[in-house]
């Protein structure tokens, strides 16, 4: 599996993240600002995109986020935003796994050969590559959480946690997508890989 290709399926959500931490204007403009380029984007990645649970959770959520704040500008869905976005991202990847189908197959799906997909090994690889995203979206939970209710806790003790848990997560996914799971011998006897 290639985690940028994974990643770019999380462009919507980067956007949303990034814009609204910058330093620019006021933040309820940033925040429209950065839910009309998610919704663009979703929009753009519908013509191309695996369409899987994280791009259906995605349209979902940004259309709700873009009636809700953009157009009816409702306060109380502002302000939770960053709860509900986490809430959504935990529920769109521990729902994959319930409906057995973790979101990683999807993208794994298209760096690995047909007859791995059903291989236990290759299926064990995304259940716990899943599990891991699903674990870092229980902390995005948290923190938010936090951020929310414990005002006295350091917004920056809270952003450097939650980008940190964000690049271990990307390289987690990096490095477990690289190593090898699923070995066999191809019909010319050259050692063939599935790896997701």
């Amino acid at each position: 599996m290639n985690p940028l290709g994974m990643i770019i399926s999380f462009a919507p959500w980067l956007v949303l993240k990034i814009l609204t931490s910058v330093p620019f204007s006021d933040p309820l403009t940033r925040l429209k600002t950065a839910l009309v380029i998610a919704i663009l984007i979703c929009l753009y990645q519908s013509r191309s995109a695996v369409k899987g649970f994280i791009f259906w959770g995605s349209i979902s959520f940004f259309t709700f986020s873009f009636v809700t704040v953009v157009l009816m500008t409702n306060m109380w869905v502002i302000g939770h935003l960053g709860l509900l976005s986490q809430l959504t991202m935990a529920a769109i990847v521990w729902g994959s796994i319930l409906f057995r189908r973790p979101f990683t197959l999807d993208y794994a799906k298209q760096y690995v050969p047909r007859e791995f997909w059903t291989h236990p090994a290759f299926l064990r690889k995304n259940y716990l590559i899943t599990g891991v995203w699903g674990c870092y979206f229980l902390l995005g939970i948290a923190i938010n959480e936090i951020r929310l209710y414990e005002p006295q806790v350091s917004h920056l003790l809270l952003e450097v946690l939650d980008n940190a848990s964000m690049l271990a997560i990307i390289f987690f996914t990096s490095h477990a997508s690289k190593r090898r799971s699923v070995s066999a011998v191809s019909s010319d006897g050259k050692d063939a890989q599935a790896a997701d």
